[in-house]
Order: C-alpha cells, then structure tokens, then sequence
C-alpha cells in the first residue's frame, strides 16, 4: 500500500485525473455479456468469465489510450484524442506484439 501511495504522488496533475477517470470505468456486464455469447457462440455466460474479459477490456483500453498520449506529446499536440491517434498507437502495440494477429487471414481488403 506505501509503494502505491508513492507511485500515486508521483503523478501530475493530469495522470491522477485520468488514473481517476480509469479507475472510475467499466464495461457494462450486460452488453459484455452478450459480445462474449456472440464470439463463443452459446447463450451461457458465467458471471466470473464476464468480470475477466471485462477487465482485459479495460486494461487494453487504457493501454491504447496511454500510447495515443505519447503519440499525441511526440507530435507535440495538445487536446483531446484524435482517431489518428488512436490507429497510430494501435499500430504501434500491434508491431509490440500486444495485439494478437488473427488467426485466420482476410478475405477481402
């Protein structure tokens, strides 16, 4: 908990609003619920499987946007996010090996 309390303080003003912000979100369980019934293709979800996805959702979502803020910085922009910052720090997770491939190819692009 100190070790925590130490990284927290350490924060500007702007990283504890949107550590804040992160903390404060969530994915709704239902439609999270009925995303996972779609891929896995039953109708039966336990609660805790939903719970996990959604919190690998969440990590990814602020891993996106943190590497959309350093793009945004490299740049030198300033503001809110912009969709070219979000394909390029998608781009540049996928090249981290972050993002899976998908395992089967496109058929049309």
């Amino acid at each position: 908990m100190a070790k925590m309390q130490e990284i927290l303080s350490q924060l500007t003003d702007e990283q504890m609003s949107r550590y804040e912000s992160f903390r404060r979100s969530g994915f709704q369980k239902a439609n999270m619920k009925k995303l996972l019934a779609s891929i896995i293709g039953t109708p039966k979800i336990s609660v805790p499987m939903t719970i996990v996805v959604s919190g690998i959702a969440k990590m990814f979502v602020g891993e996106l946007v943190e590497t959309g803020k350093m793009v945004m910085t490299e740049r030198g922009e300033t503001g809110p996010i912009r969709p070219c910052h979000i394909r390029e720090a998608h781009r540049r997770l996928k090249l981290e090996g972050k993002i899976p491939k998908k395992s089967v190819p496109r058929l049309f692009r």
